[in-house]
């Protein structure tokens, strides 16, 4: 004969007993995240592979299934930052607009993401020196190739006679990317001016130069030094 009080009693015990949790799955792509977090938090320096493992709820053994060091979570940072940035300007390229408009949007789209005050953009922007060896000659390799986006861009102006043919493209997307660059020390989400904005002020400064009437720019050698002539001397 069953014991019908005592299969109650176990089902009973059995439906307020706490179910165990299930851990997340842990992939490539959380530890990034978690890292990330703790690195615009406290830096990189101050931040342990113990401190990302508690983060996630893991053991550091864990962690070392898929990274094998701190710098290598910094690196993944750095690609993912890459390849979110390079497909808009490689549809930017691709497409059929007038140079003008191409120079226009990749800037706003550099701006937009500059002005991101999330935490891989804020490492991205701070902790390149942390790089060493193969990872930093790899992340150098990667922006020289965001950076040729741009270059390709003026080079195209340059060749259809929109942009001024005495300009060196590389020298233009060098000083148009410092621009953008600087955004990451001194933009506030809460500022006066939106990205979109601040991309219209610079493509302006880009276009047609900062003073009203800006003086003809000639490069000549003196010496060493690159001087600017004036058409009117």
């Amino acid at each position: 004969m069953v014991n019908t009080s005592r299969a109650v009693k176990s089902e009973k015990s059995a439906e307020h007993k706490p179910k165990k949790r299930k851990r997340a799955r842990l992939t490539p792509q959380a530890i990034v995240a978690a890292a990330a977090e703790l690195f615009a938090r406290d830096g990189f320096g101050a931040t342990s592979l113990n401190d990302i493992a508690n983060a996630l709820g893991v053991t550091k053994v864990a962690l070392y299934y898929h990274v094998n060091s701190k710098e290598e979570i910094l690196r993944l940072i750095y690609l993912l930052v890459l390849e979110t940035a390079e497909e808009p300007l490689r549809r930017i390229i691709e497409s059929d607009l007038p140079s003008a408009e191409k120079l226009g949007r990749a800037i706003e789209h550099h701006i937009t993401l500059t002005a991101n005050a999330s935490p891989m953009i804020t490492v991205f922007y701070h902790e390149q020196s942390h790089l060493t060896g193969e990872f930093a000659r790899e992340i150098a390799l990667r922006e020289k190739e965001y950076e040729r986006y741009f270059t390709c861009i003026i080079q195209e102006g340059i060749e259809k006679g929109v942009f001024k043919p005495e300009l060196d493209p590389q020298i233009i997307t060098f000083g148009l990317l410092g621009m953008c660059h600087w955004l990451s020390q001194w933009y506030k989400p809460s500022g006066r001016y939106t990205p979109q904005q601040i991309a219209n002020m610079f493509l302006a400064m880009v276009e047609g130069g900062l003073l009203k009437s800006a003086t003809p720019f000639h490069p000549t050698r003196n010496g060493d030094r690159t001087t600017f002539q004036d058409d009117g001397e």
